[in-house]
Order: structure tokens, then sequence, then C-alpha cells
């Protein structure tokens, strides 16, 4: 039976949350050069130093701050209570939940950071590769391409996530919100002509 936390673990890790959610609002509404402790430190309504306790750096703070936020993404799209949705609404699901959100709008800003951050990249190298490959093992154990190939099934979904990711750069450059929508349309449903729901039977247990 897991040993309950203390109180001051507890405190710790309620500290933890609050400031790493207070660095997904700089990411999304300042980018990832102007996420500073300061601002975070702001926006958390803390001092520097509850900050540079838990985070000594700013590597530190967001690398946490990416890893909090790939831990809750694949809870929406992979309930175990209920069957998979058919691939049209998992992809609008995603782009609309997950993506287009404060949390996706972050991630996408410390994947793109992690270019030209070598400390930020080596703290999240690992982890995002092993994320990758369980978001990938989650995707085939539900779902399978037109031609039956694991390997097919697994390139359609990272292709569907890169192209996710772009729109979202993509986004600030559309005018019109009606035209975002349809692109969002048309490559679901281009997807839908690629992956099928696996059939019940078939459907993989993953730990």
């Amino acid at each position: 039976m897991p040993k309950k936390p203390s109180v001051q673990d507890q405190r710790s890790r309620d500290m933890q949350a609050k400031i790493c959610n207070a660095t997904v609002t700089c990411l999304d509404h300042l980018g990832y050069a102007e996420t500073t402790f300061a601002k975070v430190q702001a926006k958390a309504g803390i001092s520097r130093g509850a900050i540079t306790h838990h985070f000594p750096t700013k590597q530190a703070l967001v690398a946490a701050t990416a890893m909090r936020l790939l831990g809750n993404v694949q809870n929406p799209l992979w309930p175990h209570d209920r069957a998979p949705q058919p691939v049209y609404d998992l992809i609008m699901s995603a782009w609309a939940n997950i993506v287009n959100s404060a949390g996706g709008r972050a991630i996408v800003e410390i994947l793109v950071a992690c270019r030209t951050d070598p400390a930020l990249f080596g703290m999240l190298e690992q982890s995002l590769r092993e994320w990758d490959k369980s978001n990938l093992s989650l995707i085939s154990a539900r779902y399978v391409s037109a031609t039956g190939n694991r390997g097919d099934t697994e390139l359609l979904w990272s292709i569907a996530r890169n192209f996710l990711r772009g729109l979202l750069l993509h986004e600030k450059f559309v005018s019109s919100p009606e035209y975002l929508t349809q692109m969002m349309d048309r490559f679901s449903r281009m997807m839908e002509s690629q992956l099928q729901v696996l059939p019940e039977n078939d459907v993989e247990e993953v730990e």
C-alpha cells in the first residue's frame, strides 16, 4: 500500500503545481524567451526563493512543466471506461481540447525552444522519446491503418500530431476562424480514410 505523503510533502507538491501552472500561462501568453523567473513569480504570487527552491534554473522549471503537461495529455484521449472514439472525433477532440489549449500551446513553445536551448533539450530528450513511444503504443493498441500494418498506424498518428502542432503555429496567420475549422475538418476526413478503430476483439490492453 503506498505510503501517504506527509503534510510537508503535500505542501511541496502543491507549490510545485502552482509554479508549473503559472509557467504554463507565461509560456502560452509570452513565449519561451520571455518566460522568466520574475514573470512566473508575479503570476504565481510567490517569492523568487519559493521557485528556485524547487527549480534552480529556468530550464529545470520548464522541463518539469513539460513533463507535467505530457503526463496529463493522454488521459482525455484514452479513457479506459469507454470504447475508442472514431478517428474523426479523436483528431477533432485532440485539437479542441488538448493542442489548441493553454497547455498545448505551452508544449509547442517548449518543443520549439528545445531546438535552440541545449540545456533544455538535454533535460527533456529521453523523457520526450519515452513519451512518444508510449503515445504511439496507445494509438496502435486501439486503431489500425488501412494497410493493417502497425508501423503504418504509428506513422499516420505521428503525421496527425505534427499537423496539429503545425496548425497551431499557423493559426496566428489565419484571419478567419472558419477557414481554420475547414482545414481541421478536411484533414480529419482524410485521416478517417487511413485510420480505423480496431474491432473490439482486437483491442490490446496497454499498461
